[in-house]
């Protein structure tokens, strides 16, 4: 992610077990590795772009919530392969300072 105004970098990470079922929520820490103590949800310090995704999970898709309503905008896997991975994601939305986001399993994430 990257701050629109100061431009820094800012990275989230996405802690999944070997299949995270559909309608949990993943696990995310910033800028450090995510655990299995990690919480399910997270605010931005400030408005950000989504830059780049590296897959935590060969398939799977997680959908982007935003103070507990689904946005239909999700991140496919599978999509973002090694091939892909870091590339731009697209078309996410920006994601806003002072709301609670979280990241929705909609497709099994499995190893």
């Amino acid at each position: 992610m990257r701050g629109v105004k100061s431009g820094r970098k800012y990275t989230l990470s996405i802690y999944n077990t070997a299949s995270s079922a559909v309608g949990t929520y993943v696990l995310t820490d910033w800028n450090a590795p995510a655990a299995a103590t990690s919480p399910n949800f997270f605010t931005v310090p400030e408005l950000v772009d989504c830059i780049d995704f590296i897959p935590t999970a060969a398939t799977g898709t997680i959908e982007f919530t935003s103070d507990g309503m689904r946005t239909a905008v999700g991140l496919d896997y599978a999509s973002f392969g090694a091939t892909n991975a870091g590339r731009p994601v697209g078309s996410l939305p920006r994601l806003q300072p002072n709301k609670l986001y979280r990241l929705l399993v909609t497709v099994v994430l499995a190893a």
